[in-house]
Parts: C-alpha cells; sequence; structure tokens
C-alpha cells in the first residue's frame, strides 16, 4: 500500500514538472517570436525612412512597437508623422506650423538620425522660400506704388522678376504668381516704349530750339546728361557716377548666375533702394562681389560703388 502511494505522488510532482517546463518552454518561444517581429518591423521602418516613405514608416513602427514596446520604437513613429504633417502644411503654405513640427523631429530623443537630417534641410528649405516670399510681396508692393505714379516702366521690371522666378508657379508660389501676372497684364501695352517716346520727344523739343551744328548739339546733350545724373532719383544708381567697368562673373571661385543677378534686384528693393531698375546687371554683379567680401549673401545700396 505505501508503495503505490509513493509510485502515485512520485507521478503526480513529474507531470507538475513537466507542466512547468512546457509552461516555460511556451514563454520563451513567445518571447523569441516577439523579439524577431520587433527587429524585422524596425529594419522595414528604417528603410523606408532611407525611401523617406513615412507613411509605411509609421505603420512598421507602430507594428514592433506591439511586438515590443521601445522608445526606438515610439519616438521614431513619433518622428515620422510628424514629417508627414510637416510637409502636408508646407504645402498648404503654412510655414510656421510646419516649422514647429519639424523642431519636434529634431528634439526627440531617440529618434532615427537620418529623419532629424531630413527635418534640418526642411527647414532650411522653408527658411528660403519665406525668403522668397517676402521679397516677391515687397516687389508686388512696390510695383503698385510705382503703377499709381505712372512709373510702369519700373513696375514691369519689378513684377517681371516675380513671373520669371524658377518654380515660381509651384505650390509655394502660385498664390504671388497669380497676384504679380494679373498686375502685369493690368499695365499699358506701351509701358516698353513710353520712357523711350518721353525722351525721344523731349529731345526733339530741345533740338528744334538750338542751332544744328553738330557741336552744340553734343554740348546740349552732355548738359542734359549731366542735370539728368545730378538729380536725386539717380543718387542710387552706381552708374550716374561714372562707374562702368566691366565685372568679371565670379565670386568666391563661383559664376554669378542670372538668378543672382535677379536674387539681388530683389534684396535691394526689400532694403529701400529706389531705382533698382535703373542699376545694370554690371553694377549688380559688383554689388554682389562687395558683399561677399564683407562676408554677406544680401547686398546693399553701398555695395554697388566701386572699392
Amino acid at each position: 500500500m505505501k508503495k503505490a502511494l509513493l509510485l502515485a505522488t512520485t507521478g503526480v510532482a513529474l507531470l507538475l514538472a513537466g507542466c512547468s517546463n512546457n509552461s516555460s518552454s511556451s514563454k520563451s518561444t513567445s518571447t523569441d517570436n516577439s523579439n524577431a517581429t520587433y527587429k524585422t518591423e524596425m529594419t522595414k521602418g528604417n528603410d523606408a525612412v532611407t525611401d523617406k516613405k513615412y507613411s509605411k514608416a509609421v505603420d512598421h513602427f507602430t507594428s514592433a512597437s506591439k511586438a515590443k514596446k521601445t522608445d526606438k520604437a515610439h519616438d521614431s513613429k513619433i518622428q515620422a508623422q510628424n514629417l508627414i504633417k510637416a510637409k502636408k502644411l508646407m504645402n498648404h503654405r503654412e510655414f510656421n506650423a510646419a516649422k514647429s513640427a519639424l523642431k519636434t523631429v529634431k528634439k526627440q530623443d531617440n529618434g532615427n538620425k537620418k529623419m532629424v537630417s531630413r527635418a534640418k534641410t526642411l527647414l532650411a528649405q522653408i527658411k528660403d522660400i519665406q525668403l522668397n516670399r517676402s521679397n516677391f510681396k515687397a516687389d508686388i508692393k512696390n510695383a503698385k506704388q510705382l503703377s499709381k505714379n505712372n512709373a510702369n516702366g519700373q513696375a514691369k521690371v519689378l513684377l517681371e522678376q516675380v513671373t520669371n522666378f524658377k518654380g515660381i508657379k509651384g505650390k509655394y508660389y502660385s498664390d504671388l504668381y497669380t497676384q504679380a501676372k494679373s498686375l502685369l497684364d493690368s499695365l499699358p501695352s506701351d509701358t516698353d516704349s513710353s520712357s523711350t517716346t518721353d525722351n525721344n520727344e523731349s529731345n526733339s523739343t530741345d533740338n528744334s530750339t538750338t542751332d544744328t551744328n553738330s557741336s552744340d548739339s553734343s554740348a546740349t546733350t552732355d548738359s542734359n546728361n549731366n542735370s539728368d545724373s545730378s538729380s536725386s532719383d539717380q543718387s542710387n544708381n552706381p552708374a550716374a557716377n561714372g562707374d562702368f567697368d566691366v565685372e568679371k562673373k565670379e565670386v568666391d571661385g563661383k559664376t554669378i548666375t542670372d538668378d543672382d543677378i535677379a536674387k539681388a534686384r530683389q534684396q535691394l528693393t526689400s532694403d529701400g533702394v529706389k531705382n533698382v531698375d535703373a542699376w545694370s546687371d554690371n553694377d549688380i554683379v559688383r554689388a554682389i562681389k562687395n558683399a561677399a567680401k564683407d562676408g554677406r549673401s544680401t547686398v546693399r545700396q553701398s555695395d554697388g560703388k566701386i572699392q
């Protein structure tokens, strides 16, 4: 009887031990599976980030968090969500809100370094966009005022700087393109020839009251030019002081492009310089080079002078 009881007790103990081992093995297998799923989903999420497919990245980081809750998976998911948010805000020209979302991406403690880098790139892009928009708005505002003062030729120059800007019809600037194009189309069709016609009529009147001798005509012309150059409107034009040296279109080993020249004109206009259209491209090139010597990328009126 005692032997039978002993055998029964031993059998129960062995059965319980077997169940315990099976339970531990099951838990271990479950943990291994979770870890494997986590690693796989994090890898896929990071690959999606590399491809700039942030919606896919969010899905994979979410799956990784379900498999194994970590700060890395959580913060990577938040980063990707904010990059998606920032891009949508940029497309709607809500740049300040977009900057806020991108700064959150940058400050995420345990996130993805590539998303931090992407956020920095987009922040720099927004800075350039906002600067361009500010310049375009200033050009349009000044063109409206010039048009009211019947200075349609100058207004046209400013508006064409806006409408000819590369990418002006894109989502970041299309509203300002529409404004500039509408105002440009409203200017008189003879804008190009109006100032020339006025000057020709003036010269014709002057010539009719003077001797037809060529030397006298030259003297009259010189006198008129000296009078024009002394007027306050020409005081902002470096060419009015006889600065006609041809400048090489190069600064710090880089070619100064037409876009660089147009951008410099916008900067001068935004800075309140009058008659920027009277500056030749040569004057603008000189200004860009002088600004560079001073360590600046933004030109000023004083940069137009020969140094």
